[in-house]
Parts: C-alpha cells; structure tokens; sequence
C-alpha cells in the first residue's frame, strides 16, 4: 500500500492518474488530436477539467485498492476478470506535445515563452520547459539524431519529405498538438467515454468544434490467462521503480526507492526543479511508442539459435525456452533468471518467484548469471551502475545496503535518473492458426509502450540510444566476448549503417571465463514504428494554464 495521504511528498488528486498508480484498465485508446480554434479548445478544456472528468491518481488509486489490484506486479491483478464481474471505472488522461502548449498556453504566456525561443534556444526560464527532446519530439530526436528508419516508421508518426529544411518551430508544425488517453473496463464503456470527450469538445459541429482527432490507437489487455503479459508471452510491467515519499518503502533485497523529482517535475531529484515554470510542478513527460511484434519469427529464431548454439547451455528439449529467458531476463512466468536464494532460476523456471524484485545482478561480472545484456539488464542495469562494494566480482550473495542504516556502506548505491515508470498495453488479435502453421505473422499485432519521466534525455532517451543499441553496456565486463556484452535483442538498432550487425553475448555452459556472440539476425522480431513525445500537466495547471472559463 502507499504511504498515507496526509504524509506523501506528492500531490495525488492533482497528478494524472496514469502517471501513478496506473490508470486501471482493460481497454485503452489513445485519441491523437490537432487544435483547430485555440480560444474554444481552451473553454473546452475547463469544462472536461471542471466536470471531474480528468482522472487523477486518488480516483485511480481507490478504485484499484477497492478491486484489490494496487500492487500491479501479483497474481491477483493479473487474473482473468470475467467482463461481468468487472468493477466499472472509466478513466481520461490528456497530455501535449510541445507545439500543442504552444497553442494552449495562457496567451499572457505564450508570447514570452515564443520570444524566448527566437532569441535563445537554449536559454532558461520561467516560461518554458527546459528540455529539448521534449520541443523537437521523438521524429527529430530518433530519426534526424538517432537510429529510426523512416521507411520503416508508421506514416502517422512520420515528417513530410523535405521538412528538415525549416526552421524551429515551423519545422514541428505537422505534428499533433496532444494525445487523449481514455481508458475503461469494457469497450462498450470506452466507447461510450470516447464519445463524452467528443461530445465535450463538439467534434461533430464543423461550427463550434475546437479540436479534430488525427488518427487513434486501440489497445485491450490479452484475454483470459495471458492477462498482463506482452505477446511473446513474457509478464510485463513488473519491476516499476517504487517512489519515496509515495510508495511504500521497498522489501529488503529489492531496488531502493526512486526520489519523486525522477518521475514529477519540480519535486526532489528533478534536475531543472529550480530552473522550470511553476505551473510544470508534478506534470511528467510522457513518450508513446509503437512496437510491433512478430511472435512466429521470435519462436522459430529461438528454436533455430538454440539448437545451434555451442556448448550445453541450451541443449536438449527446453533450450529454446531456455534461451528466450535469458534473452529478456525473466522466463514466461516473470521469474527472475538470476536469485540468490534460486540459483537454480538460471537453469529452470522457479513459479514461485514469479514477480520477484530481489535481485541485484550479483555477481556483476559473472557470466554463469544474468546475460549483460539481457533485455531487463539493458533496461535497468541495477548493480552494473553502482559501485563494487566487495571483491572484484561483488561477492556472490552481497546484499542490497541499507541506504538509511549505513550511509557510508551504502554510498554508490542509490538508484539514478534512468528509471521509468511503464504504462503502456498490448494491441491487435491472438496469433491465428494460419500464423502458427506458416510460421509467419499476417496480423498487425505489438505493444503501445508508454513511460513517464520527468527527463527524456535522462529517461527514454537514454535506455533506447545509450544503452540498449550500446555493445559495449553494460560497462567494465572483462569476463566476456571481445564485441562486449552485446545489444538488447528486443530493442536493439544500428545507430550508424556501417555498425555491425546486433548480437548477444552468452555464456556456454563450458567456460566461464568467455562467452560465445549469438547473432541477433537481420530480420528483428519488433518492428519500432515511431511514436511521440508530450508533457502530462497537473490538475492545477490544465485548470491555471491551459484552459479559460
């Protein structure tokens, strides 16, 4: 359960309930939208804000503890609910891109906030947001400074051609103004709540309409068993960072607490909590991204590599299986592969550790544990970015340090600014018999990944070009294959095209001193379809800022 209400260092019926805890959901759209009258969006605006209909974290929060589903990463909140005996609740959530809070600033504001970026684009003030990804969005930042191939990203998240020859802002103008995210237990209900917020902003009426939506995204949680997990069957949203002043305190042996500044803007741990505008306080920056997955590919790769693979380490009947846990971190029942009290966990899954957070990658330079680059490794290197605190491999079973009973023992040990908290959600139907027989994916099927942080460069931006597509991260691997640890083999990309081509480093069961370089292939098995950046304000602020009476 959270720390009490009265005691949280944040806000939480003035934070949008999909920052945290999470919006409950079983459907979920995502309605793109453009502004096409400023002064009626604004008005439109207060009055979704003043008719309580922008969910916030309290309302989310009780409905969660009232179903008995808070904690996230359990088995309850995963079981299947039969659609009868769901509880209703019905959620919306709106963030902005950059240019989208151009256009809904207070106009007293705005032109400030342009005269700044004409004069100095750099510059600091009250304003603005300080942060540049967040300005350009997610085409300029992973396609113009990044590895995302045009050809390859949906139309919809795509600049026209030639549209990197204007200048900022002009250059971001075919970009959507925000997103609305409407979540709810049914889709008969997410229709009809899709519909309050059109309704709302008269999107039938060419004469009073203020907003058009550009395009939308449906996605719906896997049916019965699979519920919470992704489509290659991995459980997802597991490890979420807990934060302090928010959460109850993690168990011991788990990750420590994140401050809140990491997630919410203006509060401790934020970098630009001095320098940002007021109205920024307990808003997150929000990055939307499409993935789509091709699961027959994925099985038959995993079949192929590991009975191909040297030494013992994926022979016999449940080496793929095997191999396919160690390439995400976890097997199929959300069981670390790497557990002090399990070693065994390597080896085979272990059901009841199903969730489990206590784990450190400890050992952090033995091969024989978690693989470098194991796509939960990549994505939270946990002890791989904290200083050794015994022999040079860590010590075997060297536990977490208490971070308040030890400060001088746990220095170098704190959680830093790459954690994200996760929220997105499956799309598109169940494999087809005709997929399992041809082995080949004809439906458009994948994931709305979704995160929040109060950085990008700090957060999404990091994980996907420092880390993820890095060969050479997790760092000062010196028991490994010379090409270095390897890339994420789920989210891996070529920065530059003459890199080589991705691979992963593994261990053979053999030798524990070298391990052996898996090609990842040049046919991914998730297809990076682009996405954008926004910012998701306060209550206070989309009531203050953004919205007029």
């Amino acid at each position: 359960m959270p720390v009490e209400k009265e005691a949280r260092v944040v806000d939480t019926d003035n934070i949008q309930g999909s920052i945290w805890p999470r919006l409950p959901k079983h459907f979920e759209s995502y309605l793109f939208f453009k502004i096409t009258n400023k002064e009626r969006f604004r008005k439109h605006l207060r009055t979704l804000v003043n008719n309580g209909e922008i969910t916030t974290g309290t309302q989310c929060e009780d409905h969660l503890v009232k179903i008995d589903e808070f904690e996230e990463a359990c088995a309850r909140s995963r079981r299947d609910v039969p659609e009868s005996e769901r509880q209703p609740f019905t959620a919306v959530n709106i963030a902005f891109t950059h240019m989208g809070l151009l256009k809904v600033e207070d106009p007293g504001v705005a032109p400030r906030f342009a005269e700044t970026l004409k004069e100095d684009r750099d510059a600091y003030c009250k304003e603005r947001i300080n942060e540049g990804l967040f300005e350009k969005g997610m085409f300029d930042d992973l396609v113009y400074e990044g590895a995302d191939s045009p050809a390859v990203l949906h139309p919809d998240f795509g600049a026209p051609p030639g549209n990197e020859s204007k200048k900022d802002p002009e250059r971001w103008e075919w970009r959507v103004d925000g997103v609305f995210i409407v979540a709810a237990h049914t889709a008969r209900a997410l229709r009809n709540k899709i519909g309050d917020v059109e309704d709302v902003f008269h999107t039938g009426d060419a004469n009073m309409l203020s907003m058009k939506i550009a395009f939308r995204r449906d996605g719906q949680v896997r049916p019965g068993a699979d519920r919470g997990k992704e489509h290659f069957g991995y459980e997802d949203h597991i490890s979420q960072p807990k934060i302090k002043g928010l959460d109850d305190p993690p168990a011991k042996g788990e990750p420590h607490a994140c401050p809140p500044g990491y997630i919410f803007l203006g509060h401790e741990g934020d970098p630009n909590k001095r320098r940002g505008p007021a109205w920024a306080k307990e808003g997150s920056f929000l990055v939307f991204r499409q993935l789509d997955q091709k699961v027959p590919e994925f099985n038959t790769f995993l079949k192929k590599a590991a009975s191909g693979a040297p030494g013992t380490n994926y022979n016999g009947e449940g080496g793929p299986e095997k191999l396919g846990a160690h390439l995400m971190g976890r097997w199929k029942s959300g069981c670390p592969i790497t557990s002090a009290e399990h070693p065994e966990a390597i080896d085979r899954d272990v059901p009841e550790l199903a969730f489990s957070n206590k784990f450190d990658f400890r050992p952090k330079k033995s091969i024989k544990g978690c693989p470098f680059a194991a796509h939960i490794r990549k994505m939270r290197p946990r002890a791989d970015k904290k200083r050794d605190i015994g022999t040079e491999d860590d010590g075997d079973n060297m536990p977490i340090p208490d971070l308040e009973s030890d400060e001088i023992f746990a220095e170098g040990q704190h959680e830093d600014a790459s954690v994200i908290l996760r929220r997105g959600i499956t799309f598109g139907p169940e494999l087809t018999e005709d997929e399992i027989k041809e082995n080949a994916t004809t439906k458009d099927r994948g994931m709305y990944f979704t995160c929040y942080q109060s950085l990008i460069r700090d957060g999404f931006n990091l994980l996907m070009t420092r880390w993820a597509s890095n060969a050479s991260f997790p760092e000062y691997k010196a028991k490994t294959y010379p090409d270095g640890p390897g890339m994420d083999p789920f989210i891996n990309q070529r920065l530059r095209k003459d890199h080589p081509d991705g691979h992963i480093s593994l261990y053979n069961g053999l030798d524990a001193d070298k391990t052996f370089k898996l090609p990842l292939e040049d046919s991914p098995w998730v297809i990076q379809k682009g996405g954008e950046y926004f910012f998701t304000p306060s209550i206070k602020a989309l009531r203050e800022q953004f919205s007029s009476a």
